[in-house]
């Protein structure tokens, strides 16, 4: 509690000491708002879009990378519920699911997103929760390595999350949610000037939810209060505070079968999709409380400057059985009915997080060259700490796969105790530099360079219980890195670019080796990219066509065999190639009509692996090769005028859940097939004066699916449900 109260009174003194700041006119020199200055309409089309996760002035068609946007318009319009539902309208991006369903968890080219992955306004954000999507302005996807500008990102692209920023004038609206199993949503968004001189802005949410998994419910409250004010003629500043408290049940969904006795891996699908198999008991908590400072700076027609300071704290409590595999070889009656004794596991983690970053822009020439220039530097200070429990008992009986007596929910709390806490620091700094070149009016080259240093420092250990088993401490850790980034463009009018480019990164990885005990190296990762972005219909609708390989070049991996129990020791395992391509179709080809369309391939496979590795050009498990999405939105203007319809639907591709396979294992495999499947979304809206209503079919075909996770976790997908919106414009 007493975390709590320091981090919101963190957020009250940074809002109290910025009100005191001067107003200058919104029609002033200065972009009033630039935080929010995205030239979109509807679905929009993103090649005409101004993005702030490129850190620079550079447009969309002079970027040789493809870029993705989902603006507040289409989060509203499908009914998104969670960053899950607003990321399936990016092409090439693909739900997972995290481990007991604890998160938004998601990947991209074959690669996981992770913390590094996850941003809010700029700053690196903690990815361990389901964020809020009711108070976002818009979501930013840059797809692929982004070493140059963001330090260690994983390969699979950043997403940016930018928030609804104050307005000048009043307005806002109340809104009321439900939908099937019981769940029920109030959101309140309220805006306008204080004053001359400021403006403000506050979101804010209350969720409860149950779920189609018996016993499986959440609770959420979200408050995002934010100000702006204008300095000076060309100085503006933001000041923001963001807060999420969610409650939920952790759910590892329906697990796996294993026979010993053939090798073979399946999907337990004797068992209902509402079935749950954990205890009536158990938790997980996260609070996320962060605050950032913008600072928006016009130095003159040429120059610009632009700083983010950045604070979160971020805690975890989870208390829950854990994820569930069925196994033949231990069962009672032979291989007639396996059975699992159901483990259960305790933690407690907190993080607490600072970063600041500086971008500097500018346009000059060199003789007949035009320059956009972009300097930067950040840096960011992390403090992660876990502790961890002895558990009495550390497991609730026996569950047997074919006797659902067994099933029981009431298993005992078993009893708690503190073992220790672990504590390890973390430290990045990078510098980096880019310019665009205008060689002539068509051709454009684009050269950047980052240097990165990461440091974590060595763990320590506050004991609670003597005569534990505590793993071996980590030694400091300092790693450096240089990533280049280089691009060739051709872009003879606003209207079509043809890129090339090349970048290098690099990853850090937790853990030690096995053998050795050394603290693992960084991965290095190269990115080769070409690209078509192309304007049609009068600039309303966008083709963008890419091609891509990614090389990651050294992984490791959890070893099969670990004695131990040791999770932070790893083994290598060797490099992974991911090659694809992206087709997308985005905009608003009439005034009432939008449409969000793609499709992607993706081969990411293991290559080079040691003699004991993964098998390889094997394809990855929880990497679909193809996916999709579509979405298609039409407003009636004249017949039946305020009358909206429109539908989504999504494609996920096969997949393989499990491991991987081993050179030389005696088993037949340890991959299970989960074939692909695609959902479809109904809706239907109506507008009157002041009050719209919306209503919509979830999964309308009633799919039976999975999302699937390391380690055997399956989850079902939601059935056939239903959500209505009822919302009042201010």
């Amino acid at each position: 509690m007493k975390r709590q109260i320091t981090t919101l009174s963190l957020l009250i003194v940074s809002i109290s000491i910025s009100a005191q700041m001067k107003y200058i006119p919104e029609n002033d020199t200065i972009r009033i708002q630039t935080i929010e200055d995205v030239n979109l309409h509807k679905t929009g089309n993103p090649n005409k879009a101004k993005t702030l996760s490129t850190k620079s002035n550079l447009t969309v068609m002079e970027n040789p990378q493809p870029i993705a946007i989902v603006t507040h318009e289409v989060i509203e319009q499908q009914q998104a519920k969670q960053l899950s539902d607003v990321i399936k309208n990016v092409n090439g991006l693909y739900l997972t699911s995290a481990r007991g369903g604890s998160q938004d968890s998601f990947g991209g080219r074959g690669f996981t997103f992770g913390n590094d992955n996850i941003f809010k306004n700029g700053a690196r954000v903690n990815s361990g929760v389901f964020p809020e999507v009711s108070g976002l302005e818009r979501v930013e996807v840059l797809k692929g390595a982004n070493a140059m500008l963001y330090g260690n990102v994983g390969p699979g692209g950043i997403v940016n999350l930018i928030t609804k920023k104050p307005k000048f004038e009043f307005g806002g609206m109340v809104g009321f949610s439900a939908g099937s199993w019981n769940s029920y949503k109030p959101t309140v968004d309220i805006y306008g000037p204080l004053s001359k001189n400021i403006a403000f802005r506050v979101n804010g949410a209350y969720e409860y939810a149950e779920s189609f998994r018996d016993l499986v419910e959440s609770k959420k409250n979200y408050f995002n209060p934010s100000f702006v004010f204008n300095l000076s003629e060309n100085t503006q500043l933001i000041v923001e505070g963001d807060y999420l408290y969610h409650t939920f049940t952790p759910d590892f969904g329906i697990g796996s079968v294993t026979d010993n006795a053939t090798g073979v891996s399946r999907l337990a699908t004797e068992i209902d999709r509402k079935q749950f198999l954990g205890t009536n008991w158990q938790y997980q908590t996260n609070q996320q409380a962060a605050t950032d400072v913008i600072l928006n700076h016009k130095i003159n027609n040429s120059w610009s400057l632009n700083a983010v300071a950045s604070y979160q704290n971020y805690t975890k409590d989870y208390f829950s059985t854990e994820r569930v595999q069925w196994n033949y070889s231990s069962a009672p009656n032979g291989n007639l009915n396996p059975i699992w004794n159901r483990p259960v596991g305790k933690s407690y983690n907190e993080q607490n997080y600072t970063s600041l970053q500086v971008n500097l822009n500018g346009e000059f020439k060199t003789g007949r060259l035009n320059h956009k220039l972009l300097v930067g530097a950040d840096g960011d200070y992390g403090q992660a700490d876990a502790i961890s429990y002895q558990l009495t008992p550390a497991t609730l009986g026996v569950l047997q796969l074919n006797d659902p007596s067994t099933w029981a929910n009431d298993g005992q709390i078993p009893d708690a105790q503190a073992t220790y806490r672990r504590r390890i620091s973390t430290k990045r700094l990078g510098v980096y530099v880019q310019d665009l070149v205008e060689l002539t009016k068509s051709i454009k080259l684009l050269t950047g360079l980052r240097y990165s240093y990461l440091t974590n420092g060595e763990s320590s250990d506050n004991v609670f219980m003597q005569n534990v088993k505590i793993p071996v401490s980590s030694a400091k850790t300092e790693d450096n890195a240089l990533s280049p980034k280089v691009g060739l463009i051709y872009n003879p009018n606003e209207n079509l670019s043809v890129f090339a480019t090349y970048t290098n990164s690099f990853v850090p990885n937790t853990g030690f080796d096995y053998d050795t005990r050394a603290a693992l190296k960084p991965s290095t990762v190269d990115q080769y990219e070409v690209g078509v972005k192309k304007n049609l219909w009068n600039n309303a609708i966008a083709v963008n066509l890419t091609v891509y390989q990614i090389n990651n070049n050294n992984t490791y991996t959890t070893p099969i065999v670990n004695p131990t129990g040791d999770s932070t020791l790893k083994v290598y395992a060797g490099s992974v190639r991911s090659r694809g391509v992206e087709l997308d179709i985005t905009g608003n080809p009439m005034n009432n009509l939008s449409l969000i369309g793609g499709v992607s391939y993706n081969n990411a496979v293991y290559t080079k692996t040691p003699d004991n590795g993964f098998v390889e050009d094997q394809r990855l498990v929880r990497t679909p090769a193809i996916t999709a999405n579509a979405s298609a939105f039409y407003t009636f203007t004249n017949f039946a005028k305020g009358l909206k319809i429109g539908a989504t639907a999504f494609y996920t591709g096969d997949r393989k859940a499990g491991w991987n396979d081993v050179k030389g294992q005696k088993q037949v495999t340890r991959m299970i097939d989960v074939d692909g499947f695609t959902t479809v979304d109904f809706s239907i809206g109506y507008e009157w004066q002041k009050f719209s209503i919306q209503g919509k079919v979830g999964n309308l075909f009633d799919v039976v699916n999975y999302n699937v996770h390391e380690n055997y976790s399956v989850n079902p997908i939601p059935p056939r449900n239903y959500y209505f919106t009822l919302t009042y414009k201010l």
